[in-house]
This record gives structure tokens, sequence and C-alpha cells, in this order.
């Protein structure tokens, strides 16, 4: 596999955003939210920015995540993305330049996501951590990411689910349109959860994969 540049990262993923407008859910009940995919320019090569959440957050203890959060009244997807990354990591909304919006994604903690992807050009070396919310800002490199042996998935059975994740799924999938929680399995109709293995100690898994998979399919196929 061809190493990336960050300039021709940033071409790609432009232009790959560009095709079509985002996909846009709203489901009743659920909170509309944002993330923020950084992609870096370091010197040995563009990296993707990702946060582990401390074990003192109300949900999601230790999980690996994008900066993001709920969005607050009157902001778009692209404002909220930008002032949870400069609250989670302090990296200035200034210094990130978006490049376009993924599909809108639901969650099972009752939240619509839509991921923002910018291009950060000077990233400072290091971030500064939200105390409560943020255990430590980690960088990966894009093209360990792309790496397809670096790329998993599992299954899992639905029915699994504790019965108030369930009642999520079903009202999402009560409103105007089907709602995907997880790409379905043709075979078994399970759930594929997809994880990111380019750091055995920081495994990228659930929604925060889910997300980076759709950018890497659409901007770096194949």
């Amino acid at each position: 596999m061809r190493p990336v540049t960050f300039a021709e990262a940033v071409d790609r993923v432009r232009a790959a955003l560009s095709v079509r407008s985002p996909d846009v859910l709203e489901v009743p009940g659920f909170r509309p939210a944002a993330v923020l995919v950084p992609i870096l320019d370091r010197p040995a090569g563009p990296t993707v920015l990702f946060t582990r959440r401390t074990e003192r957050v109300p949900s999601h203890k230790g999980e690996i995540s994008f900066p993001g959060g709920a969005r607050e009244q009157g902001e778009d997807a692209v404002q909220a993305a930008l002032r949870e990354a400069e609250e989670e990591v302090g990296l200035a909304p200034g210094s990130a330049e978006p490049l376009g919006v993924l599909d809108d994604l639901p969650s099972v903690a009752g939240f619509v996501v839509t991921p923002v992807v910018a291009a950060v050009r000077s990233p400072p070396v290091t971030f500064r951590p939200a105390e409560f919310e943020v255990h430590e800002p980690f960088e990966l490199p894009l093209d360990a990411l792309r790496e397809p042996a670096q790329r998993h998935w599992t299954l899992f059975d639905p029915a699994r689910l504790p019965p108030e994740l369930s009642e999520m799924v079903r009202r999402a999938r009560a409103s105007s349109r089907h709602v995907p929680f997880e790409d379905v399995d043709p075979a078994t109709g399970q759930w594929r959860i997809w994880s990111f293995h380019a750091d055995p100690a920081r495994v990228v898994w659930g929604l925060t994969a889910r997300v980076l998979a759709d950018l890497l399919d659409r901007a770096f196929p194949g």
C-alpha cells in the first residue's frame, strides 16, 4: 500500500465528501451531537486524533472516541464539533479546516451523531486533555489505519442488548425510515462490529470505528 502525504489525504477526503450531501437523520427523542475527525499534519505522515475517555464520565467510561458531544442550542454540527474539540483537547477552532461531513449515525445512547472531518495543518506538539472527560488524547497514523490487516469485524446479536438499549433501537426503527445502528451481516442478520488494531493498546471500535470505516471507504477505496 502506497503511503499518502497530508496534502494528498486532504484532497482525497475533500473530494470524496463533496460527491453527495450527507445523509441526515432525525429520530424523535434522540439528541443531536457532533464529533470532530481531525487529520493532523505530522513530519512522519498524517495522523488521526482520538481520545480515551476517563473512568469518571457518566457513560462510555474508558472508551476510545473522537472529540465531540451534544450540540448546544443554535449550533450546527461543524460549530459543535470544533467547540467540543477545543473543550476536550485544547484544539483551537481556527486551526481546524473543515473538509466535509459524513453521514449521520444513531447511537444506542440516544444521540444522532454527525461526524465532521477536518484538516489540522499546524497541530500542537501535544494536546491538553479536559481533566474530567479525557484520560488521554492520542494519534494513530493514517496509513496504519488504512492497512487491511488492521481492520476487523465481529458479530454481535442485538437480542443480547440490555432492555434500555433495545428500547432505543426500537424507537429509532419506528421513525420515518429504517435507521441502521450497525452494518448487518446478511448471512446471520447479526450486527457487524468494526474495530481497528493499529495500536493493540488502543483498539478503535464501536461507533468510532464505524465513522472511521465510512471515511476510509469513501476517501481511500481499495
